[in-house]
């Protein structure tokens, strides 16, 4: 064993241990909140030991060869020695490949270092697990602590108007041809439209929390239905076509939704984040629909049965109105609590807000897949279009358009409109409509189908790491379990302050999405044994830290 590089990656991780506790000090001698919890307490210690071990191996590799130290041959290159090649022709020639022949040194590569078992092509799991746990502690400063200060929300319509439209319009300067390698693909619903549908929605959604513009509430609830129609539709193709009900597949779509939306670091709870539950109960409902071929959750329409389901995970109560559950606020414990009638049942209820938020939009995951199922027939019907002659092909496409339109028209009249909570009423029945005729639509003409804004498609690849981090590190709630009715301020002027605070935002949004996937590749491997062995490590890894959680909280 190289000893002197196993003595620096110990000594480098060991320094970074000693300058990770000084950081935790220094966090939470500013930090608004000093009741951590336990889970809290062991993903600190969690984060700790993945960046010491990340700089330890670092420094270990980058000394090693420096050192004068050899390795053991790389992945691609190890057995060669001795193995018998064949030759080009083809035939029973054959000859041995030795670490001497001249002609195969030059095809492999210089021995791979290995700090206690760890290969350097390893090491970009622990160079992921590291920068997340950077990360999660600058979410953590932004959200818990006073280093940043935060102000009032800006309630302008003609500011996010003015914004939607200046970011159409360096969208529409990002046009581009779908398809790759000068192929221009012309098919509805390709990736790339799909993508840019997720990115033009989730901008609105964040700019509609971030001027608290509750004017356009009714679209936002059409947005999220489209995001988990997709659900539908996108993993109810992905089965239909290749007809993989396999545990990797359906364990790699649940770390994708959980990963980020399970992290501890700031004590809130997961219901808040309830887009990541809906998508996850929706992929649920359709991997057991897609298996089985039959209805299996009767969630909403038998009584008693969600709350069965649900109560032992999904109760909450909101932190701004206690007295409303029968409890006092903080610092009221002489004031009586209000009596049972006079209590809202939005609050004696813990299940409400996730009966609420999840029945939104309960059917029209079914809705995606049957457009999934549909989907050769449209191809087909748009294609026979684009075969009629131009005179006929120009009345039959000004009809399909006319028809949605008015669909369209008729629908904004008699549903769109209405208040907010007549509108939740009839939402779960009638939002597969305006969905129906924006995808007519968007895929009227060739044209349309063959473009794309690659600006809006990118942002639709970090939808769901942008709805979280909106609430951590773009904007500032009012406190644990709070809603983010407060700016991050880090410059007076408010739209240089914002275009800052923006890019911080969605680069760090990118980042956790690129660090997702790679750790998913290493923990949800693509055997079955390989998943039931990981998920009994991690078990008992969580168990382990929670258990240190649990110490250092006492």
């Amino acid at each position: 064993m190289a000893l002197l590089p196993h003595l620096a990656c110990v000594a480098a991780a060991s320094g970074a241990l000693a300058a990770y506790r000084f950081l935790l000090i220094w966090m939470g001698s500013i930090s608004e909140y000093t009741d951590y919890t336990a889970a809290q307490l062991g993903v600190a210690v969690a984060y700790g030991l993945a960046i010491a071990a990340w700089f330890g191996v670092e420094v270990g590799m980058f000394l090693s060869p420096r050192l004068g130290y050899g390795g053991v041959p790389s992945s691609e290159d190890a057995g060669l020695k001795g193995i018998k090649v064949a030759s080009e022709s083809g035939g029973e020639d054959a000859s041995v490949l030795t670490t001497e022949d001249e002609s195969s040194r030059d095809s492999i590569s210089p021995p791979e270092p290995v700090i206690f078992g760890i290969r350097s092509s390893g090491l970009a799991a622990l160079r992921a697990a590291a920068e997340f746990s950077a990360i999660m502690g600058y979410v953590y400063l932004c959200d818990r602590t006073t280093l940043f200060a935060k102000g009032p929300k800006t309630v302008s319509p003609t500011m996010f108007w003015g914004l939607c439209a200046a970011v159409l319009t360096v969208g529409l300067c990002t046009l581009r041809l779908a398809g790759k390698k000068g192929e221009v693909v012309t098919a509805p619903l390709q990736r790339d439209q799909t993508e840019e549908w997720k990115g033009w929605m989730q901008l609105q959604f964040i700019f509609y929390h971030y001027f608290a513009e509750g004017e356009i509430y009714n679209a936002i609830r059409l947005y999220i239905a489209a995001y988990v129609w997709m659900t539908g539709f996108d993993n109810f193709s992905y089965y239909y076509i290749r007809k993989d009900f396999t545990l990797p597949r359906f364990m790699q779509m649940m770390w994708r939704l959980n990963f980020f939306g399970q992290c501890a670091t700031c004590g809130a709870q997961r219901l808040l984040k309830y887009a990541h539950r809906t998508m996850c109960c929706r992929y649920a409902c359709l991997k057991a629909a897609a298996a089985k071929r039959r209805a299996t959750v009767l969630l909403y329409d038998v009584p008693g049965v969600f709350h069965a389901v649900f109560k032992p995970t999904a109760g909450f109560h909101d932190p701004l109105h206690p007295e409303l559950t029968g409890a006092r606020r903080p610092g009221a414990a002489s004031e009586p609590a209000l009596p049972l009638p006079r209590r809202h049942p939005e609050f004696t209820d813990s299940l409400h807000e996730w009966f609420f938020r999840s029945g939104l939009d309960h059917f029209v995951w079914i809705f995606g897949m049957l457009c999934a199922y549909s989907f050769p027939w449209y191809d087909r019907q748009l294609q026979a279009i684009e075969d009629l002659p131009s005179g006929k092909r120009a009345l039959a496409k000004a009809a399909v358009i006319g028809g949605a339109l008015a669909v369209g028209g008729w629908y904004v009249h008699t549903y769109f409109l209405r208040p907010k909570r007549e509108y939740n009423k009839v939402h779960p029945y009638t939002s597969w409509i305006p969905i129906a005729v924006f995808l007519v639509l968007r895929n009227a003409t060739a044209g349309l189908r063959a473009r794309y804004m690659h600006l809006f498609t990118w942002c639709g690849k970090v939808t769901l790491e942008t709805y979280i981090l909106q609430f951590h590190i773009w904007m500032k709630s009012t406190g644990i379990n709070g809603s983010p009715k407060f700016l991050m301020v880090w410059l007076p002027s408010f739209w240089l302050n914002m275009a800052v605070v923006s890019a911080v935002y969605f680069v760090l949004s990118y980042r956790v999405f690129k660090i997702t996937v790679v750790l998913r590749d290493v923990a949800v491997p693509k055997d079955n044994r390989g998943i039931f062995v990981n998920s009994v490590i991690m078990a008992v890894a969580t168990a382990a830290f929670y258990a240190v959680g649990v110490a250092l909280k006492g």
